[in-house]
């Protein structure tokens, strides 16, 4: 039996809203944590989603656009290798992943605070104590991205799930073995500070500093310039590539699968990487193709784990 070891201002983050994965389609929560009703829309659609809660929205693979605050950016829904769940937040709010070390016996501070960081849990978080802006290092990492990917920050409990107490695993430990185990948790920025001030009597706060949706992290294929290709056959299987990628775009729910899979897929991608063969030192001595196909095939392979990413 492990118990939860509490330590001042060290907390976990995992957030787990439900997603539903169909073969065209996945539902996906839209979160509103802020005090007041929000109106997003989506492809055109209008919702409204009141104040700390959300609505749950099903998507259809393919390209889509969101708007919020008179802004607005385009992402794309697909399939995902491992497909675990997310949120979407439009207001781009602050969350907070919390670590909390699970020990089957009494652990010291000192003990604590070491496991933390051997495992990289603690960090700097900007916060406003007492009217002051300052870093205070605590076992949470500050989350504020517009699509939040659990595959991204593997957190074990939701925002609307508490720590339990204790928790029961089969170690198979021997006798007077000590084991430590830490889990994360999702919070919210309000219940976050509600945490906190169960230690600290200071007045908190967190700095809200939302980007333009322009300037979030966007995912762009490589621009590929066919003409930079030496080898012939390479340039006309790389062309296909190129060819297939744009007209994905243009495809929602059923449509979208099969050419996604036929582009990404570890087989897709294992017969992209084999097409090399068809350039060799005399048809392409500087290896122009396989620098080409790489950043492409590593452009697809680096979002195979999410269901949504920010495209240009």
């Amino acid at each position: 039996m492990m118990k939860k070891i509490k330590y001042s201002l060290l907390l976990a983050f995992g957030l787990t809203l439900v997603s539903c994965s169909e073969p065209s389609s996945i539902d996906r929560w839209i979160d509103n944590p802020t005090a007041n009703e929000i109106k997003v829309t989506i492809d055109g659609k209008e919702l409204t989603i009141p104040a700390k809660s959300g609505v749950n929205y099903t998507f259809e693979y393919g390209k889509h656009t969101l708007s919020y605050n008179n802004d607005d950016f385009n992402f794309v829904v697909k399939p995902a290798q491992f497909g675990e769940s997310g949120f979407i937040n439009p207001t781009q709010s602050n969350y907070y992943l919390y670590t909390v070390i699970y020990s089957t016996s009494e652990i010291s501070d000192e003990e604590y605070e070491k496991i933390l960081k051997q495992n990289r849990e603690i960090n700097k978080i900007p916060a406003i104590i007492d009217g002051k802006e300052q870093e205070i290092e605590m076992p949470a990492k500050l989350i504020n991205d517009i699509l939040i990917e659990r595959s991204d920050y593997h957190w074990n409990y939701s925002y609307d799930q508490a720590f339990p107490e204790e928790i029961t695993q089969d170690l198979r430990l021997k006798k007077n073995q000590s084991y430590q185990e830490s889990f994360r948790k999702l919070y919210r920025e309000s219940d976050f500070i509600e945490l906190i001030k169960e230690d600290e009597q200071e007045d908190i706060s967190f700095p809200y500093q939302p980007k333009k949706f322009s300037e979030i992290s966007q995912y762009v294929i490589p621009k590929v310039n066919l003409n930079n290709i030496k080898c012939e056959e390479g340039r006309k299987y790389m062309e296909g590539l190129l060819n297939d990628w744009n007209h994905l775009l243009t495809l929602k729910g059923s449509d979208f699968t099969k050419p996604y899979n036929n582009l990404a897929s570890n087989d897709a991608m294992a017969k992209s990487y084999s097409s090399v063969d068809k350039c060799t030192k005399e048809n392409d001595p500087e290896q122009s193709y396989r620098k080409e196909l790489r950043q492409f095939v590593d452009a697809l392979r680096s979002t195979r784990d999410v269901n949504f990413y920010v495209i240009k």
